[in-house]
């Protein structure tokens, strides 16, 4: 576990009169920053193996990506700011910044709006799931963890909608159409849930019919009371990694509880 604090940089953005100053304000910012990350390391160090610090001036985005991309991390973990409907749109340029661009993982952390100060547990997990390559390994880094004996695990499969009519109703094709795919989703869902029933605790799937993959999966997240979604990063291309897929990029910024990017697929593909 490493953790990283980027410290700012105020040269850049002052008159030379007032340069005088900031050695002081620096080294009193660096005083703080460590005592609060020895805070945190105690916390962390009967969980990790290793725990180490680090404090680098710097924008945070550059800060941390380019700090994960030396340590060849497996995950990177930050918080959202912001419970409003505003706050979860825009979640923070830097929360965004580095979800979009990081290499590796990343968890985006929302502590929930009612129980803040005694929510200390994730206990049911929504898996966004297609049958896709990002999907399965996504599945794969949750089974690679150590999860409570009472976690619950919600496999989900969005199921398209097609406008297709012809008078005043739908074709029989599309309807034929809608009701295959559907199924052959729910397959894939139920295939997958039984080969990882016996690593993953209290796992189900769960498959509904929507236009909207993003939403459906907020929406449902937020009837199942969910504390963690998780979706795969599809996205190889230097344009993918700009602008993160659709879904994943709604899921992220609309969702009311913690969001797990995984790239785990780009990882063990390399």
């Amino acid at each position: 576990m490493t953790i990283i604090t980027a410290l700012a940089e105020p040269y850049a953005s002052v008159s030379d009169s007032s340069q005088q100053w900031f050695p002081e304000l620096l080294q009193q910012e660096r005083s703080r920053t460590e005592q609060h990350q020895q805070t945190l390391a105690a916390l962390l160090k009967e969980r990790c193996e290793r725990v180490e610090m680090v404090m680098r001036p710097g924008h945070p985005v550059r800060v941390v990506l380019s700090e994960a991309e030396q340590l060849g991390s497996d995950l990177i973990v930050m918080g959202a700011q912001g419970h409003s409907f505003l706050g979860r749109l825009l979640i923070g340029s830097v929360s965004d910044s580095i979800a979009t661009h990081a290499k590796c993982s990343v968890l985006v952390v929302r502590s929930p709006e009612s129980t803040p100060a005694t929510h200390d547990a994730v206990h049911r997990v929504l898996v966004g799931f297609d049958g896709s390559a990002p999907a399965k390994s996504a599945v794969d880094e949750m089974v690679r963890l150590n999860w409570a004996p009472d976690t619950n695990f919600e496999l989900l499969s969005v199921a398209p909608i097609y406008d297709y009519l012809l008078g005043t109703g739908l074709t029989t094709a599309a309807i034929e159409n809608e009701e295959f795919l559907f199924k052959e989703m729910k397959q894939r869902c139920d295939s997958m849930v039984e080969s990882v029933s016996n690593q993953l605790p209290n796992v189900s799937s769960c498959v509904v019919n929507d236009q909207r993959v993003g939403p459906a999966i907020t929406e449902q997240a937020e009837k199942s009371n969910t504390d963690l979604i998780v979706v795969g990063d599809a996205g190889h291309s230097l344009l993918d990694d700009l602008l993160l897929g659709s879904t994943t990029k709604y899921v992220l910024r609309h969702a009311a509880c913690s969001v797990w990017i995984s790239r785990h697929h780009r990882q063990t593909s390399q």
